[in-house]
């Protein structure tokens, strides 16, 4: 039974978050005691005359093992340390690395010094040509994708992207070119390849790399922050889900360029290896070449956590911030490493839940599409959530559910939520930061508590309406645009108290939709996300075919139901997605994604249509909007009286509605301390 088999998983979940939460309390860096430092120089920054560019003197410490003989000098211990120079194209451009690619090949694509790399499956070939495209709509050409199978090796030779054959040392043949799983056996060993992939580019003498995830949305191009700090080896992404590049401003502020930087403390959350810049350097060497190393010797040890691990050696974390937001303390002082800024290279949750960038008025670089809960399909919609997905066009996804005859029609509507007097929001939004801290509440202790019931029945009132909007279209013939999702709780993977531990957005707000629906198990190819009208490559002739539908509706609808509460932040904003970046948090007419774009468009004429409640049996609704049959666009104003227990006629839409549990199957809320709770619908 699938529904059996989601409750399960999400079961599983929750009692995984609380082992890893309790291991993750308990834990503590044993760090080993068994290097001599010394010191090599003193960093500073200097600006030549008559110019405002920074140029680094470099600052290295030499660690040698308490095994190992140190440099007998310290004119030998500066050569020890020195970065690599490059050397001529001639020299080792044939030389073939450990993932199969050559030297020579990674010069050739590089551009000014710098280099993007990805990998991939064929399973991911929609996320390998996405990756592609949004870093060709930066103007940038400087970028790779290792090939894991022959098939995106081909297809990445077609699309004209630098590639090469990166196969696996670990995953067997045929399993290599399906989906991973994340935490499966395959996922590790995948893990594994990257580590060795990244260990190969710092060998390449003269070339900085940025290693992304497939699943990372790039931005803006961020080759320019990079290079603010040239003395960094390592720059990487976090899990920390709070902004902190000014947690202390008289020390940061003088450091930050345009408001931006990195931040505080590297050991404040987390790293996440999805987005890593590296310098070619000793201590970048150093540091892939343990890595590697730790990872082959215990299998089951996640490549994530060895470079956390890798990070905090021999006292790595304890250092005093100085407010650059690096530190050379890193690897027991090997490296200087610095934590990407996490409103800007987002995780998420604090993209797509928190919307932080737009709080704080900086605009992103890039989302890392991690804190989701529906696998590689909930990857694939938060990132057309946000108007971030390109390569659609490629696939058809304009002409919408594949099974329809007529195609490239649509439907959507707008969505309520019940009324004041069943679900008082104020409930939520007491949780919310920063009136509610992580110790206000305690985490919740069971399902029946009310305010776990009052946030299913906000959401499964709408997941009622999606499934009525659905039995609405199919009998339209249109392909259902879902709406957005008003959801007063957050989910995480463990027991909590409302808002995931460490965030700091209000409550309630418009949720992902893989936070109630399962996208697991959803058909993806009968829907569309609700800011599909914004799709960077939504066809004009369908955007300006719109034509606007009044359901009449009883006083008992009205009083079941209610808009969605005023300032209710909808878009997610920002360069390369369906809006413009900062400020206007909670402005209605700075929002411009999806409906409520087309809406407001002047320049597209509207037609009108209106269904009674006379033509509201299933054979009527269609004959009542013959009249705008041909609109590529129908918007409903309310589905509200089709619902199961609406209209006198609702009830003859059971069959209709009920052949939609498949496509639309409810997830749950997670987790309270007994569990989680499914949503009812």
């Amino acid at each position: 039974d699938t529904r059996a088999s989601a409750m399960g998983r999400t079961s599983a979940r929750w009692a995984l978050g609380v082992v890893i939460a309790a291991l993750f309390c308990a834990s503590s860096v044993n760090a080993r005691a068994l290097r001599a430092e010394l010191d090599v120089g003193v960093t500073d920054v200097v600006a030549p005359e008559g110019s405002n560019e920074p140029i680094a003197r470099a600052r290295d410490k030499v660690l040698a093992d308490a095994d190992e003989a140190g440099p007998s000098s310290s004119a030998d211990a500066a050569a020890a340390v020195e970065t690599p120079k490059p050397t001529s194209s001639s020299d080792d451009d044939n030389d073939v690395l450990s993932t199969g690619i050559t030297k020579g090949l990674v010069r050739r694509t590089a551009v000014d010094g710098v280099v993007f790399v990805t990998w991939a499956n064929n399973h991911y070939k929609d996320f390998a040509r996405f990756w592609t495209m949004r870093l060709k709509s930066l103007g940038l050409t400087n970028f790779m994708v290792g090939a894991m199978d022959d098939e995106l090796y081909r297809y990445m030779t077609e699309m004209g992207v630098a590639t090469w054959h990166m196969g696996s040392k670990g995953i067997e043949k045929d399993a290599v070119k399906k989906d991973f799983g994340w935490g499966s056996q395959n996922f590790h060993k995948m893990g594994r390849d990257k580590i060795r992939l990244i260990r190969d580019f710092t060998k390449v003498e003269g070339i900085s790399v940025l290693i992304s995830d497939i699943d990372v949305a790039w931005l803006r191009d961020p080759t320019p922050f990079f290079k603010r700090y040239p003395s960094a080896d390592i720059l990487v992404s976090t899990d920390l889900l709070r902004s902190e590049i000014a947690l202390d401003p008289s020390k940061q502020a003088p450091h930050l360029v345009d408001g931006e930087g990195l931040e505080f403390h590297v050991c404040h959350a987390a790293s996440n290896i999805g987005m890593m810049w590296f310098r070619p350097t000793r201590g970048s060497q150093q540091l892939t070449e343990e890595w590697v190393r730790r990872i082959e010797a215990d299998d089951k040890l996640w490549d994530q956590n060895a470079f956390n691990d890798l990070k905090a050696l021999a006292s790595g974390c304890a250092y005093s911030p100085d407010g650059t937001g690096l530190t050379d303390t890193a690897f027991g002082g090997r490296v200087t490493m610095g934590t990407l800024p996490v409103s800007q290279f987002s995780n998420g949750h604090t993209f797509y839940a928190q919307r932080l960038h737009t709080r704080v008025g900086l605009e992103p670089y890039a989302v890392h599409n991690t804190f989701q809960f529906g696998g590689t399909p909930g990857k694939r919609h938060r990132a057309r959530e946000a108007n971030a997905w390109l390569g659609d066009e490629e696939i058809n996804y304009f002409d919408g559910d594949p099974e329809l005859p007529e195609k490239g029609m649509f439907m959507s509507y707008t969505p309520r939520i019940p009324s004041a007097e069943a679900v008082n929001l104020t409930m939520f939004a007491e949780r919310s930061w920063p009136e509610a801290k992580d110790d206000t509440f305690p985490a919740i202790e069971t399902v029946n508590e009310e305010i776990v019931r009052k946030n299913n029945a906000l959401v499964s009132f709408q997941i009622k309406q999606i499934k009525t909007a659905a039995a609405i279209a199919q009998k339209l013939g249109r392909t259902l645009v879902l709406p957005p999702i008003l959801c007063g709780l957050d989910r995480v993977w463990f027991p909590h108290y409302g808002r995931f531990p460490g965030s700091a957005f209000a409550l309630p707000f418009v949720c992902p939709v893989d936070h109630v629906i399962n996208m697991d198990l959803a058909d993806a190819s009968k829907f569309r996300e609700w800011t599909f009208y914004s799709h960077p490559e939504f066809p004009t002739d369908a955007r300006e075919s719109v034509a606007t539908v009044e359901v009449e509706a009883s006083d008992v609808d009205d009083a079941m139901s209610r808009p969605f509460p005023d300032g209710t932040e909808y878009c997610v904003r920002g360069p390369g997605t369906g809006g413009d970046g900062g400020g206007g948090e909670g402005r209605l007419e700075a929002q411009t994604c999806g409906w409520l774009g087309l809406e407001r468009d002047a320049s597209i004429a509207k037609r009108r249509a209106s269904v009674p409640v006379s033509h509201q049996r299933p054979d009527d609704v269609p004959s009542a909007l013959a009249g705008v049959r041909t609109s590529r666009i129908l918007h409903l104003d309310t589905v509200v009286p089709f619902t199961p227990g609406g209209s006198a006629y609702s009830e003859e839409w059971r069959m209709l509605y009920d052949a939609q549990a498949r496509t639309y199957p409810p997830d749950a809320w997670c987790c309270s301390k007994a569990g989680p709770l499914k949503y009812q619908a």
